[in-house]
């Protein structure tokens, strides 16, 4: 009798510690890219809360919290609402992200492109002194209209080798309209200490 009651105290004591542990879900993280579960991920919350993923990708966080952050180096950090937390999230390499990037010079490729190759204009699609016929060409649509695109095309073309590109135009304007604020600007100072002298 003696041998019920201590095996049942027992498991009266494993059923109360475990109703006493807190709650926990299961949370799997995962590189966006791979899809490969990751290891040693930060997961912490707002209240102290703070554990890391283990070789499979597997932590625990708790069942109820304000905000839960996600963070690995070289990773970009993830914050998730706990209304927002599913069983797998995401985290997205940093090299991925790129905040802003500016290209300065002269686009001088046409040029290259004319004194390596040299300039050769696309053949004429018409060879003979009568052309060639062709029944099929003439009651196509699609190809009178291509053709007119095609002509139209080749004809800014030729004029942008004229006229030069806008691209590089506006960007010279660009920089000119600086050059010119930056030196109203120093003439503005130089005045100044011209007064006050």
């Amino acid at each position: 009798m003696l041998r019920y009651i201590l095996s049942f105290l027992l498991l009266l004591t494993a059923f109360c510690a475990t109703a006493q542990e807190p709650q926990r879900r299961k949370l799997v993280v995962i590189d966006i890219e791979t899809k490969v579960p990751m290891r040693n991920v930060i997961v912490s919350t707002k209240d102290g809360y703070r554990d890391t993923t283990n070789w499979r990708g597997i932590c625990y966080v708790p069942a109820t919290f304000d905000t839960l952050t996600v963070s690995k180096h070289n990773y970009i950090p993830e914050r998730l609402l706990a209304k927002e937390l599913k069983d797998t999230t995401s985290l997205i390499p940093a090299g991925s992200a790129i905040s802003e990037v500016t290209v300065w010079g002269k686009n001088d490729i046409n040029q290259q492109i004319k004194r390596g190759v040299g300039y050769n204009p696309l053949p004429s699609p018409k060879s003979g002194v009568i052309g060639s016929f062709d029944l099929a060409n003439i009651l196509d649509r699609r190809g009178r209209r291509d053709r007119k695109h095609l002509r139209i095309v080749r004809q800014k073309f030729q004029e942008m080798d004229t006229t030069g590109d806008p691209i590089v135009d506006a960007y010279n304007k660009a920089m000119e309209e600086k050059r010119l604020e930056e030196e109203a600007k120093g003439n503005k100072e130089e005045n100044n200490t011209e007064e006050k002298k």
